[in-house]
Parts: structure tokens; sequence; C-alpha cells
């Protein structure tokens, strides 16, 4: 989430990995559900040039006002790929779609949640309050973060007309970029599928179990890799506890077992930053991304 020193967190993590030298950036806002504003607009300021606009709060009955990179900004300028999804809210928005709008970074993965409305909260008796809408939130383009409400609910963000009506904007470059709340990726792409028999390896910890097993009997190093023996004995780990998959859906599974056994293993013996360089492997997002930076 945003937090208050979510930006030194992240300048620091891209510091570590090679700062100015590094050729892309790939950062990952897919199920973050948001958090400060302030956190959002020094996030934007790692990547942006000084004087420019990162998002607007806009409504009836508070003063407009626009947040814009500072002028000592020394930002990065490194090739930028920015993942979303549809549990993406709120600040991460604001910063994927200033991103986009300045022709920033690539946004990839499914459209954002669209969490754009400023409240205010007014006290009450008893030890109660009312938290009213008062403004929504604006990219660089003009584009409503939030989607769409009922016409009351807009009343109330003081919008003057439907504020998702408009269903096309440009960025600074003059490309498309489309309205009617949360930030479109300019490529869609899905995760992996979920199907029966992976809900079942998930669900019943074969995994973690089998890893945990594996481990309290064999060391393993940093550059261990998988061998059909290895995978034959988790088969007959599973076939022990009643999961029986037939031979084609074994041989259809292959790839994602070997990942997420991989995975579990290196969770459990490295942590799980190490586990997580497995997945993202086999990631269509993140590949995808590896890719137009590539490119």
């Amino acid at each position: 989430s945003f937090e208050e020193n979510t930006a030194q967190l992240l300048k620091e993590a891209i510091e570590e990995l090679g700062g100015r030298r590094l050729a892309g950036l790939i950062l990952d806002l897919r199920n973050n559900p948001g958090g400060l504003l302030t956190a959002a607009v020094q996030t934007s300021s790692l990547f942006l040039q000084p004087g420019l606009k990162i998002v607007t709060l806009r409504g009836r009955n508070v003063p407009e006002k626009t947040e814009v990179v500072p002028s000592i900004a020394e930002p990065y300028d490194f090739k930028l790929a920015i993942l979303v999804n549809a549990k993406s809210a709120s600040a991460s928005e604001i910063v994927s779609g200033a991103m986009q709008d300045h022709d920033r970074a690539t946004i990839l993965g499914e459209a954002s949640f669209g969490k754009g409305l400023v409240q205010s909260v007014f006290p009450l008796s008893e030890n109660t309050g009312l938290a009213l809408t008062t403004a929504l939130y604006y990219t660089p383009s003009g584009r409503s973060i939030q989607k769409p409400l009922d016409v009351a609910k807009f009343e109330l963000a003081g919008a003057t007309a439907n504020p998702n009506a408009k269903l096309s904007f440009q960025t600074d470059k003059g490309r498309t970029v489309a309205g009617g709340g949360g930030i479109q990726p300019d490529f869609t792409v899905y995760p992996a599928p979920m199907n029966r028999f992976r809900a079942v390896l998930d669900a019943s910890g074969s995994f973690t179990n089998f890893a945990t097993e594996y481990l309290r009997d064999n060391k393993v190093t940093q550059d261990f890799e998988l061998t059909p023996g290895i995978l034959d004995r988790f088969r007959v780990f599973l076939a022990e506890r009643r999961i029986q998959p037939s031979v084609a859906q074994w041989t259809a599974e292959s790839d994602f077992i070997s990942t997420r056994l991989l995975t579990e293993i290196f969770n459990q013996a490295f942590g799980v930053e190490k586990g997580d360089e497995v997945e993202a492997r086999r990631d269509p997002v993140i590949q995808k991304a590896v890719e137009i930076l590539g490119s």
C-alpha cells in the first residue's frame, strides 16, 4: 500500500538494483489498494519531470487543487512498466494514470478498480460521523479515476456534468487513452487461468507440505533445480492423499506444477523474495512487460 515512507523505500530499492544504470523497471501495483495521496505524489515524482501535473482534486464546494512534481525533483529516466489489475485502486491509480498520461510508462494487466473519491468526515452526535463525497480525482489528461456513480453522488462530489461521459482523452504525445473510470492498460494481459486441478493443489496445501517434507531430508542451494525423480516423488505424495490426476492432466499442468513446487521450496529455504523470482518467470503479465521494456 502507499504509506508515509513508500516513496523512500522504493527509491532505496531502485538504488539497490542499480539506480540510474537500470535499463528498465517493472513496478507491480497489482492488488495494491492505495493509501496516502502524499505517497502517490512522492512516488510519481521519482519518475516525472518537475512541474508536470500528477493529479487534480475537483469538487463543487472545495477549492480545486492540482498536485505537481516539485521543482527539486531529480527523476529517474529509465524505461518503466506498471502492472495493474482490478484490485489496484486509489493511489495506485493516481500513479499509473499520471505515468500513462505523460507517456512515461507502459501500463499492462487489467483495468484498475476505479476509486477516485475524495471524502470529508463530518462529526455528528454520540461519537458518530458522516463521510460525505466532496470531490473527485482526475488524471493530468482530465480523466476521472472514479468509475461511474449515480447522479446523486456526482452532485455530492460537485460535478457539474457526468465526469465519465467523455470516453476518449489524449496523452502528452497525442496517444488516445480511455476514460470512463479506472485506468485502462495499454496492453491487456490476463494472469494464468485457474482450473479445478490447480485449485485442488493450492487449497490442499500440497506444495507447501511437500516442500516442508523434502527440506527436512535434503539441503538445497540457490541453483537447485527440480529433477524428474523429485516430480515422481511429488506425484506419489499426491496419490497418498487421494489426489490422482490423469496422465493427460499431469502432462498439461507439468509447467505449473514444477514452477509452484520450486517456488515453495525456495520460499521455505531462502525466503519469499527468492520464491517470487521463480514465480515471475511464469507470470504472463511480467513476461509481457519484460518483452516491451526490451523492445
